[in-house]
């Protein structure tokens, strides 16, 4: 099996793994493979699914079904000058 060291891990960090894998009753190096698994499984959330899930938590929206996809068509339309 593999092994790897962190370097540069700040102290507050460790401090807050350590009492998580504490309340977990894990070892530390448990509860980081356990959350490293987590991050890395996950799928990055799209705008719609982001939008969906925001909604999901706060309430219906004022936006009626097809303004979001007007919203990104013409977001997408439009040029910057820099």
């Amino acid at each position: 099996m593999a092994a790897i060291t962190l370097k540069g891990l700040p102290d507050d960090l460790k401090e807050r793994l350590q009492a998580l894998a504490e309340r977990e009753r894990r070892s530390l190096n448990q509860q980081a493979i356990l959350l490293l698994e987590r991050a890395v499984a996950e799928e990055p959330m799209d705008f719609g699914r982001a939008y969906r899930k925001f909604r999901e938590r706060h309430g219906p929206s004022p936006l009626e079904e097809g303004d979001l996809d007007a919203l990104r068509s013409e977001a997408l339309g439009r040029t910057v000058d820099l």
